[in-house]
């Protein structure tokens, strides 16, 4: 089991855009798993469609890699995920950490992300957002 893949994804996620999903197949395997705050998606076709979606509505959505731990035949990947999107916070940009964990051998065939959906959407939104800063704001005091 090389670690390779682990490479190829950061680089891949590093460019990605509407225009190159095809690149995924490069990384995942046909049967992947990819889990987040939001959807459980089986196969490369249900996780392809998903990003031609995301990619769809967004002006933007880059990937900056923070760090990577490789072991055999899995690897953490922590992230800033920098995205803009015409409806969400009047369309400036928003600032997401999240860390993505993955298992692989040829190809990955497991990954999951974790991230503060507050911070990616909840936050962002005009009355929400609002309640969701004060709560975080009392909790932390």
């Amino acid at each position: 089991m090389t670690t390779a893949v682990v490479d190829d994804f950061c680089r891949i996620y590093q460019g990605l855009d509407k225009n190159n999903l095809s690149r995924l197949g490069l990384v995942y395997s046909d049967d992947i798993n990819f889990i987040d705050a939001l959807h459980n998606l089986k196969g490369l076709e249900q996780l392809t469609a998903y990003f031609s979606h995301l990619y769809e509505n967004v002006v933007y959505c880059n990937f900056h890699i923070e760090e990577v731990i490789k072991e055999k035949g899995k690897a953490s990947i922590i992230w800033t995920m920098k995205y803009a999107h015409p409806k969400i916070n009047k369309g400036a940009p928003i600032l997401v950490n999240g860390c993505s964990h993955l298992k692989f051998n040829d190809k990955i065939y497991y990954h999951r992300d974790f991230l503060d959906m507050g911070q990616m959407l909840y936050e962002q939104l005009p009355l929400l957002g609002g309640v969701i800063r004060a709560v975080k704001k009392r909790v932390a005091s």
